[in-house]
């Protein structure tokens, strides 16, 4: 401050000492904050005072500990997918056991009847053995020319007819007018044991078995033959019954199609045939 006055006295004094204006310059202060170069990138800490590498950590850790959590629930679902389709089999094994014990007790009650018409039937020849009922002797004719009385005729053995090529009827005709439905036959089988049929296609919604059992000839064989069929979908074990006869007779039984099945026949003491028949 002294040298600008004694500047400023020269000049008014007329001296020829020229006068300099000398600027001065802001004296920094200690204590303010530095400025920060427009080029530096500040990254801000995370909230929790750790450091970046360790949060990258964390986030691996976590996206493993994910990871692991989902693969977790995957191998449960495949679990209880594996369970579910045990107890599915568990079920269907019970319904199919309950089919055949069913089917068991039908041929159950079919034998018990059997035998007791069979009971019935030799108590009767015992009675008529041990009671044989007594013909009168015929007297002859008292005359001299007659010829000697003929002796009366034996009695004829009750013989069955013979048995005719089928008991079935025959095959439906033709397949009937353009665009309408009619019965058509796949093929016949006959035997006298049991068999199995080879597969066989049915396109029609519904498709039947025309089945005949037959006893043996004589009357000691009536009623003990048994005929028992059932129709098996491919690739399936529950069947659908066809059939469950004893002694002679026959019938047709309507089932539902379309697909691909077979036959299982069960026989016994006789003769049976049978011809499967599609709809379409």
């Amino acid at each position: 401050m002294s040298c600008r006055l004694a500047f400023l006295a020269l000049a008014l004094a007329g001296g020829a000492c020229p006068v300099v204006f000398a600027q001065t310059l802001p004296v920094p202060d200690p204590d303010a904050p530095k400025p920060i170069p427009p080029n530096l990138k500040i990254t801000q800490p995370p909230a929790d005072g750790t450091t970046p590498s360790a949060a990258n950590s964390t986030a691996s850790a976590n996206k493993e500990a994910m990871d692991r959590l989902t693969q977790s629930n995957r191998d449960l679902l495949d679990l209880l997918k594996k369970q579910q389709s045990v107890l599915e089999d568990i079920q269907y094994d019970r319904r199919l056991q309950s089919r055949r014990i069913e089917t068991l007790v039908e041929r159950l009650a079919d034998a018990f009847q059997e035998n007791a018409r069979l009971q019935a039937q030799v108590t009767e020849l015992q009675a008529a053995a041990a009671h044989p009922a007594l013909a009168p002797a015929p007297t002859p004719a008292p005359t001299t020319n007659a010829t000697p009385p003929t002796p009366p005729p034996s009695p004829l053995v009750d013989e069955p007819p013979p048995h005719p090529a089928s008991y079935l009827p025959p095959a439906p005709e033709g397949q009937g007018m353009p665009g309408t439905l009619a019965w058509h036959r796949l093929f016949t089988l006959s035997g006298t044991d049991g068999k199995t049929s080879d597969m066989f296609h049915v396109k029609g919604r519904t498709w039947r078995v025309v089945w005949h059992n037959q006893d043996k000839d004589g009357k000691a064989f009536v009623g003990t033959s048994g005929l028992f069929i059932n129709a098996f979908p491919k690739d399936d074990t529950i069947p659908q019954k066809v059939c469950s006869k004893v002694g002679s007779g026959g019938d047709a039984t309507e089932l539902e199609g379309p697909g691909n099945y077979f036959l299982k026949i069960e026989a016994s003491g006789g003769s049976w045939e049978l011809a499967v028949e599609d709809f379409e």
